[in-house]
C-alpha cells in the first residue's frame, strides 16, 4: 500500500489520488466537488442528468477509505436501484483499477471494508427507506454521502446533523433537483451559506450528449420543468398549469414499491383523444403501481 507520507499528501489532495491510484482525470467540475469535499464540511451538488456525479461519491469513498484511519462512509440513496445498481456497482468498477487498493479493500453488495478491520473501518450502504437508515455511526472520520439527495425524506438527514458536530466529519449530497422543500433544497436556497454548493448545467458537461438534451427539448421544451431538472440542473417552476406537479412525479418513481404475493385489483382507465394533436391514452393499475 501507500507509505505513510503518501497517505499523508493525498488525504488532503483527493484529485491527485484519483489521478494517481485509480488513474482516471476528473473533468473540472467533478475535480472541484472532490475538493471541496476535502475542505468544507457540508458540500451540495445540484445538477442535470448523466454529469457524472456518480463517479464522484464513488472515487469519493475510496479516497475517504485509503486515506483516515479507522473510517465509516454510510452511503444512502432513495432507492435500491439507484444506490446499489448504480452507486455501489461504481465503487467495485474504480476499485479494479488498483490491484494494491483491490487486496486491501473488499467490496460487498452491501459493505465495502479494510480487510484486516471489518467492524471499524467500512463503508456502507443503507436505502433511504427508513428514517433510521443513517443512524448509529461514530468515528473520528465520517462521510455521509447521500445519492439522489432531492429525494430522501427529511427525518434521514436529522442524526447526520449531530455527527456534523465533529471535526472530522463530512457530508457530499449530490441529486438532479426535484424537489421544491426538504434538506436538499434548503442546502441551495435558505441554508447555502453553511454548504459549498456547486450547479452543474449538463449543457456545460463534456458527459452529456448532444442528442440527449435535443431529446428532452424535442419531448419537452426548453421551458419546462423536466429540462430545467434533468439538463439544466435547476430546481422545477410552481407552475399554476399543471394537474400534477414534476415534484410528485419525482417522489413517486422514487418509490421503492414491492410485488404483493396476490394481486388484488386492478384498474384500467382511458383518456380519449377528440381534438388536435391529442392522443388517446390508456393507463393500468395493479393494486397501488401504475
Amino acid at each position: 500500500m501507500m507509505t505513510h507520507e503518501a497517505i499523508l499528501y493525498y488525504a488532503d489532495h483527493p484529485v491527485e489520488f484519483v489521478e494517481d491510484l485509480l488513474h482516471v482525470t476528473p473533468d473540472p467540475k467533478q475535480a472541484a466537488i472532490l475538493r471541496s469535499v476535502s475542505e468544507n464540511q457540508m458540500t451540495s451538488v445540484r445538477s442535470g442528468h448523466g454529469i457524472g456525479k456518480s463517479a464522484v461519491e464513488a472515487w469519493a469513498v475510496i479516497w475517504f477509505m485509503a486515506t483516515r484511519p479507522f473510517p465509516k462512509i454510510p452511503c444512502t440513496a432513495p432507492t435500491q436501484h439507484q444506490l446499489f445498481d448504480i452507486l455501489w456497482a461504481e465503487v467495485s468498477k474504480w476499485l479494479r483499477n488498483n490491484k494494491a487498493l483491490e487486496r486491501e479493500i473488499v467490496w460487498t453488495k452491501e459493505k465495502v471494508y479494510m480487510k484486516q478491520y471489518p467492524e471499524e473501518w467500512f463503508a456502507v450502504a443503507r436505502t433511504a427507506s427508513k428514517p433510521d437508515a443513517l443512524q448509529g455511526f461514530h468515528a473520528d472520520d465520517i462521510l455521509y454521502i447521500i445519492d439522489e439527495a432531492s429525494g430522501v425524506d427529511d427525518r434521514v438527514f436529522e442524526p447526520v446533523l449531530g455527527a456534523l458536530s465533529t471535526p472530522g466529519a463530512r457530508l457530499l449530497m449530490c441529486g438532479n433537483p426535484t424537489q421544491l422543500s426538504g434538506f436538499f433544497y434548503d442546502s441551495h436556497h435558505k441554508n447555502r451559506s453553511s454548504y459549498a454548493t456547486f450547479h452543474v448545467d449538463g449543457r456545460d458537461s463534456s458527459r452529456v450528449s448532444e442528442d440527449f438534451i435535443r431529446t428532452i427539448i424535442t419531448m419537452y421544451g426548453e421551458d419546462s420543468d423536466v429540462f430545467r431538472v434533468r439538463v439544466a440542473g435547476d430546481f422545477p417552476k410552481q407552475e399554476n398549469d399543471v394537474y400534477i406537479p414534476l415534484p410528485l412525479v419525482e417522489k413517486s418513481i422514487m418509490t421503492d414499491w414491492k410485488e404483493p404475493e396476490h394481486p388484488a385489483l386492478i384498474h384500467i382507465g382511458c383518456d380519449v383523444a377528440r381534438f388536435g394533436d391529442d392522443k388517446t391514452v390508456i393507463g393500468y393499475k395493479v393494486n397501488e403501481k401504475v
